[in-house]
C-alpha cells in the first residue's frame, strides 16, 4: 500500500471539500436562497438546504482524515474499506460527468481521488 498516494488522495479531498463548501455557497446555495419560492420562504427549509450542503463537506473531510490516518500509520488500513472509498469516488466522478455532460469539473477531482486511492492499494 502506498502511503504517499493515500496522502495525495486525502489532500485532493480536502481541496475538493473546501472548494465545494466555499464556492458552492457563493455560486449555488447563496443565489438559490435569494429566490422567492414557497419552499424557500420557510426558514426551516432554508436551514436544511444549507445544512445538507455543508454536511457533504464534513463527510468529505472525514474520509480525508481516515486516508491520512492510514497513510500515517496511525490506524491499520482496511482494504475493503479503502476499495469502497475508491470505487465510490470513481462512481461519483462518472455520475457527475454524465449528469453535467462534462461541463462541471467535479468529475475530474472525484475520479482522481478514486483512481489514486485504488492505485495506492495496488502498489
Amino acid at each position: 500500500m502506498s502511503a504517499l498516494l493515500l496522502f495525495v488522495a486525502a489532500g485532493l479531498i480536502v481541496i475538493l471539500a473546501l472548494f465545494h463548501s466555499v464556492a458552492g455557497q457563493r455560486k449555488l446555495i447563496g443565489p438559490m436562497l435569494q429566490e422567492n419560492t414557497t419552499i424557500l420562504s420557510d426558514p426551516k427549509w432554508r436551514a436544511l438546504i444549507v445544512f445538507g450542503w455543508h454536511s457533504t463537506t464534513a463527510l468529505l473531510l472525514l474520509i480525508a482524515l481516515y486516508l491520512t490516518l492510514v497513510a500515517g500509520g496511525f490506524t491499520p488500513g482496511n482494504d475493503l474499506q479503502l476499495t469502497a472509498i475508491a470505487v465510490t469516488f470513481i462512481g461519483l466522478g462518472i455520475a457527475n460527468a454524465i449528469l453535467a455532460k462534462f461541463k462541471h469539473p467535479g468529475w475530474i477531482m472525484l475520479s482522481s481521488v478514486g483512481i489514486i486511492t485504488l492505485t495506492a492499494l495496488i502498489i
